[in-house]
This record gives C-alpha cells, sequence and structure tokens, in this order.
C-alpha cells in the first residue's frame, strides 16, 4: 500500500513464566518525552501500577522507577515465587531511554 501511513511499530516477544512488565515512551508537550514502567497485563490495567518519568538517566534512576511502582513487591518475590531480575528490567528502562535520546522525533511507543 503506497499510500499507507504507519502510525507506529510494536516489537515484542512473548516469554513462558516470570513476570509480565510493560515499558513504554510518550510525548507531553510540557514535559517531552516520558518513560512509563509497570507490571503489564491486570496489574497496569486494573491495579494502574505503572510510573512515568522523564527519560531515565542511567541504572540508578531506572531502579527507582522498578522500585516505585505499588506491585514491586511482586518483582521482589512474593509467597514464595522467585525474584526476577531487577537489574535486567533496569537495563532495558535504560536502554528504552537510550533509543528515545537516539530518536528524538518519536511520539509514542508501548
Amino acid at each position: 500500500m503506497p499510500a499507507a501511513f504507519i502510525k507506529g511499530v510494536m516489537i515484542f516477544e512473548m516469554l513462558k513464566g516470570g513476570k509480565e512488565v510493560i515499558l513504554g515512551v510518550t510525548y507531553d508537550r510540557t514535559f517531552g518525552h516520558m518513560i512509563m514502567f509497570g507490571l503489564g497485563g491486570i496489574y497496569v490495567e486494573v491495579l494502574k501500577g505503572r510510573c512515568l518519568q522523564d527519560r531515565a538517566g542511567g541504572q540508578k534512576d531506572a531502579l527507582a522507577m522498578v522500585n516505585e511502582i505499588k506491585t514491586a513487591g511482586l518483582l521482589r518475590g512474593a509467597r514464595g515465587e522467585p525474584p526476577v531480575d531487577i537489574n535486567a528490567i533496569a537495563n532495558a528502562i535504560v536502554n528504552l531511554s537510550c533509543l528515545v535520546s537516539d530518536f528524538p522525533r518519536s511520539r509514542s511507543w508501548t
């Protein structure tokens, strides 16, 4: 379709087990690019378990985002479940923030 306009792209890999998380980017006219992080699925939809921050400056900022959500205890392991790799999540947040810096004309990714 040569006349098609592509409004966005969604890239993800579905894995079995573990905890579902959501990372995204939105653009606010006042604040600029905002990184979104939260637990995925029902947690983000029903419990609104997410946080927004202007681009993560590094690992420390990204870890603060992970710990900010109401459902962070589930990531650390609750009721006998194993904890997730919080550093890997923080790395993904930092990488997404770098992607936004590299492509500043982008407006929104989830």
